[in-house]
């Protein structure tokens, strides 16, 4: 600090003389005729300035050396020596710029902690929704001597657009409803909220498939959030009569194995929430003991193991699965056919929600 002031006092004072100088020359062309002051200032002011340029420059040279520092560098083929400049100028620079960097470090820090603790919370809350959404599921399936029957429901993110539900209209019927909202995540869990609070209500005055997919397209259609539509599958399973009515939302494909024969049955009408004078048609399907009826939704087929868009799981994967396993339980048949997806996958995860309900007739 010592050297740099007396620097900055040379530079003072050599600026004041210049000044002076050149107010002395103007005063002397102006007030004297004699050009000899002129002469003798210009001789002084040249004898003044090429030694104090050369002190200047001596001494700057011997401050800049004497703060530089000798680092020593071990080569394959000898030694070598590298010269970095540390002047307390460039040292006061970095300890301002260590200030800033602590004083923006400390901001970064408290955004960190701020955004931490929302992302915990985020976290918590989409556990709690999990839990929430899982409830709406079935606690248990119809497991009786009329039928047996199992499910596996997988959302691709923490939460899902997949739902599903019954009720039993009588001692023998049960109403089913699968659906695969647009979508996954918070606003189509959301969606599957209302699906299920519509879907109860409309049980109650129940009439038949067809009617009720169509009021629960009168329901939402008005409610759904933009972009959002659902497909479905209701379906009336009549164990006293042996028969199925159902009717077919642009969902995937009922699919009914009886015996050597897998069937897909996807009689119906478009998606719901888009069309309001949307119509839907029902079919009645016969069925007998050790009959399976397979609800899914697309997440299953359209799973793929590769950015192939021709490379996925496919229906004629599943109806394989199907019939290898038919003669097995209702709980393990959906295993073992949720074992074959995932050794499609090579047990990867699928990039979408899924949903398997499976029916056995006893």
């Amino acid at each position: 600090m010592k050297d740099e002031r007396i620097l900055m006092f040379f530079k003072f004072v050599s600026i004041v003389f210049l000044v002076l100088f050149i107010l002395l020359n103007i005063a002397s062309i102006v007030h004297y005729q004699n050009k000899f002051i002129f002469i003798l200032l210009f001789i002084l002011f040249i004898l003044f300035f090429i030694p104090s340029s050369i002190f200047y420059k001596s001494y700057i040279r011997s401050y800049i050396l004497k703060d530089y520092k000798e680092v020593e560098e071990k080569l394959l083929d000898g030694k070598t020596y590298r010269f970095s400049r540390i002047n307390s100028v460039i040292i006061d620079d970095y300890q301002r710029a260590i200030i800033d960097l602590k004083e923006k470090n400390s901001y970064i820090l408290g955004r960190y902690d701020v955004l931490n603790n929302i992302k915990n919370q985020y976290k918590k809350d989409m556990k709690k929704a999990r839990k929430l959404q899982q409830s709406m599921l079935p606690k248990k399936m119809p497991n009786n001597h009329l039928i047996s029957s199992a499910y596996i429901y997988k959302p691709f993110e923490v939460i899902g657009g997949d739902f599903f539900d019954y009720v039993y209209i009588n001692q023998n019927k049960i109403l089913f409803i699968i659906s695969d909202i647009s979508g996954h995540g918070v606003e189509a869990a959301i969606v599957t909220a209302m699906l299920k609070s519509v879907f109860r209500n409309l049980a109650n005055s129940f009439e038949s498939a067809g009617s009720m997919i169509n009021e629960i397209n009168s329901t939402l259609i008005n409610t759904l959030p933009i972009n959002y539509y659902l497909t479905m599958i209701v379906a009336e399973i009549d164990l006293f009569n042996y028969k199925v009515t159902y009717s077919n939302a642009s969902h995937t494909p009922l699919l009914v194995s009886r015996g050597e024969d897998i069937t897909e049955y996807s009689k119906g009408g478009t998606i719901v929430g888009l069309f309001p004078k949307a119509y839907y048609e029902e079919e009645v399907i016969d069925i007998d003991k050790g009959d399976i009826l397979f609800f899914y939704t697309d997440g299953l087929t359209e799973a793929s193991r590769s950015k192939n868009k021709y490379d996925f799981y496919s229906i004629n994967r599943l109806k394989k699965a199907i019939y290898n396993n038919r003669y097995s339980r209702a709980d393990s048949c959906i295993e073992l056919i949720k074992k074959d997806f995932y050794e499609y996958l090579s047990y990867m995860s699928p990039d979408d929600d899924f949903t398997m309900v499976l029916f056995k007739i006893n």
